[in-house]
């Protein structure tokens, strides 16, 4: 994929790793190009995963497993043979055995510091830590308060799916340590026309449907230059549904209320229309929020990030199911003289300048039906007119 839009951040990664040793984080959404960020280095890199699985020692070995092993490599390496055997024949010979186990584990440490040691300058890289697995968490802290003068440490993440303690770990740094943290945001409208531009002879406005993250734009231009025309690309589609499957059920619940509502919420229009009581949509909201599949884009409204998304939800969603939702956000409000979900949907658009025709047309509905909504918020409300709305510019 063309490199866009990054080159501030580029710079400013590039000038912290040039002076070792040093530890760079790197956190942003799914998506957002932060693999793509470090093909773009100039420096040596080692580069490892984390899994979801989440085997003991995986990015480690991955990353290792790369290396180009120099000669006359110090003794202790040899421990690394159980890890890497396919370095056997380069290896020094097993150290011997030692009957405790933390002997055997600072050993092992020591072993991949003093090859890190052996292999500087180097960067060593270890993506998706918020997959990291106990052993190599461990490992990373031994490694961040002794890395050789020649060796930098990068770490990426998503900090919507983040176990990893960013803050503990930076707070135990050494003073002679550098470091710094990137948080690499979407796109912005030109950034994400000017990549399209490199993915499509004549493309459409596509930061609308994609809010600029990089992965959906690639995806989208791959479906639209394959002439599929417009929807949710698959690859997008299945990994919003790998998020949605690993949510606890409210918190589900509360996704699919927004996908139907469309539009941002309130945390009670959500609640109303995911038929739950407040204390488990408050958790499921929260929940929801902290996976990064919601935002707030306005103070107390909430919707899902992307329109893709949404789509994704939206179609995942059973056909029995999706008519509860939808007649829940029809339903009137219990409270005597509260609004109703889809009332407070409309007069929310209102609020913001939209005609009774263009708030139709946004939720699909008739140009009549908006009226007597805004109508009974109104009445609800003891208002007037729609110029009294919070927030309302007219």
């Amino acid at each position: 994929m063309p490199f866009v839009g990054r080159e501030r951040e580029l710079d400013q990664v590039s000038a912290v790793l040039a002076r070792p040793p040093a530890v760079v984080l790197i956190d942003g959404e799914a998506g957002v190009g932060k693999t793509r960020l470090l093909h773009e280095l100039s420096s040596p890199l080692l580069v490892g995963n984390c899994h979801p699985m989440r085997f003991p020692f995986g990015p480690i070995v991955e990353a290792l497993r790369d290396a180009e092993l120099p000669p006359g490599l110090n003794p202790v390496t040899g421990a690394l043979r159980p890890l890497l055997p396919e370095f056997s024949h380069l290896l020094p010979l097993d150290p011997p055995p030692v009957q405790d186990p933390q002997v055997e584990r600072h050993r092992l440490f020591r072993a991949v510091l003093s090859l890190v040691d052996a292999l500087q300058p180097i960067t060593l890289v270890v993506e998706d830590v918020h997959w990291i697995d106990p052993d190599t968490r461990e490992l990373l802290a031994f490694l961040t308060r002794c890395l050789p003068a020649g060796a930098n440490l990068l770490l990426t993440f998503r900090p919507e799916d983040a176990s990893f303690p960013v803050a503990a770990f930076r707070s135990h740094l050494p003073p002679h340590i550098r470091h710094s943290q990137l948080s690499l945001a979407p796109l912005d409208a030109e950034e994400t026309a000017l990549l399209a531009k490199h993915l499509l002879p004549d493309p459409p406005d596509l930061w609308p449907l994609t809010l600029g993250v990089p992965f959906a734009i690639e995806e989208l231009a791959r479906m639209l230059a394959e002439g599929k025309g417009s929807g949710t690309p698959p690859a997008l589609r299945d990994a919003v549904l790998l998020k949605i499957e690993a949510l606890p059920v409210a918190a589900r619940r509360i996704v699919q209320a927004a996908a139907v509502l469309d539009e941002p919420a309130s945390e009670r229009s959500l609640a109303a229309v995911a038929g739950l009581p407040p204390e488990q949509s408050e958790r499921g909201l929260a929940e929801a929020v902290r996976r990064g599949l919601l935002h707030q884009p306005a103070p107390g409204r909430y919707g899902l990030r992307q329109p893709l998304a949404r789509q994704a939800v939206y179609d995942s969603i059973t056909p029995g199911i999706r008519r509860r939702l939808h007649r829940r956000v029809e339903a009137p409000a219990e409270t005597k003289g509260a609004v109703s979900p889809r009332e407070e949907q409309v007069i929310g658009l209102a609020a913001q300048g939209l005609t009774n025709r263009e708030i139709a047309e946004s939720l699909f509905l008739s140009p009549r039906t908006v009226e007597v909504h805004v109508a009974n918020a109104l009445r609800k409300l003891g208002l007037t007119s729609r110029r009294q709305l919070p927030g309302s510019s007219g």
